[in-house]
């Protein structure tokens, strides 16, 4: 994958594409938090869907993009999520562009994808659709007490990009303010939402409630992870089922 960057808002996003010498249909991956767009779901799934374009990008204020880690909401990912479609459109333009967002990234691409009617199809995998619970999964109770307390937590992973990166409460507090199960029903077109068989971190429900209210089932990957680690061969194969078929449980 060659390294590319585009522009949202005043921030400078960077990532990495793949570009089959033919292709239909784009993908534009969004990671979760806090992670990137290296992190092991994309190494593990992403390099299964070659025929396909591909774009995965960092956010603002991750690692390899512009913006301080601190100054990150979950609204503001959703407009960098616009100038991803922006940059694909304008640069490849594909005949389709789907997006597949894992953990916070299809939290994202719910959010977004009604809103723009190039997006013909979203995957969702290990995603959340209640955030008022969701926030349960993203934080320690030691990191709440930190954001009601200080109004803020750090990270501690000496030797990850992220070490020493603070989230301020205001990230927090959109969980309770955002309705991903509102926009997702919104959305006109397919949606695939996956489920990883032993997710260590967002029970099943949440694909079950994901999928009931985009009107589809939930795809369940056995022996995966949230991560989908060891497992990114088999899931590559239900997305590439579900984006070159028009029936999406299959």
């Amino acid at each position: 994958m060659k390294p590319v960057s585009f522009k949202s808002g005043k921030h400078t996003l960077r990532g990495f594409v793949h570009e089959p010498k033919q292709y239909d249909t784009a993908i534009v991956f969004l990671h979760g938090f806090p992670g990137h767009c290296e992190g092991k779901t994309a190494k593990s799934i992403l390099p299964h869907l070659k025929e396909f374009l591909l774009l995965k990008f960092d956010f603002a204020g991750t690692d390899l993009s512009d913006g301080k880690f601190e100054d990150k909401l979950i609204s503001k990912e959703v407009k960098d999520v616009k100038a991803a479609i922006n940059f694909v459109a304008k640069t490849y333009k594909p005949k389709q562009i789907v997006l597949f967002g894992h953990s916070t990234g299809a939290i994202n691409a719910a959010l977004y994808a009604y809103k723009d009617k190039r997006i013909k199809k979203i995957i969702l995998a290990g995603g959340t659709g209640d955030l008022k619970r969701g926030v349960q999964y993203e934080f320690t109770p030691v990191q709440v007490k930190s954001l009601w307390e200080k109004g803020y937590f750090t990270y501690r992973r000496p030797g990850d990009w992220m070490h020493n990166k603070r989230v301020k409460k205001r990230y927090y507090d959109e969980f309770f303010k955002l309705d991903v199960l509102k926009s997702l029903r919104k959305f006109k077109g397919k949606t695939l939402v996956i489920h990883a068989e032993n997710d260590e971190y967002v029970p099943k429900i949440n694909a079950d409630e994901l999928a009931q209210a985009c009107r589809t089932k939930v795809i369940t990957i056995k022996n995966a992870d949230h991560q989908f680690r060891r497992t990114g061969k088999a899931t590559a194969k239900r997305i590439v089922t579900f984006i070159l078929c028009e029936n999406p449980g299959l």
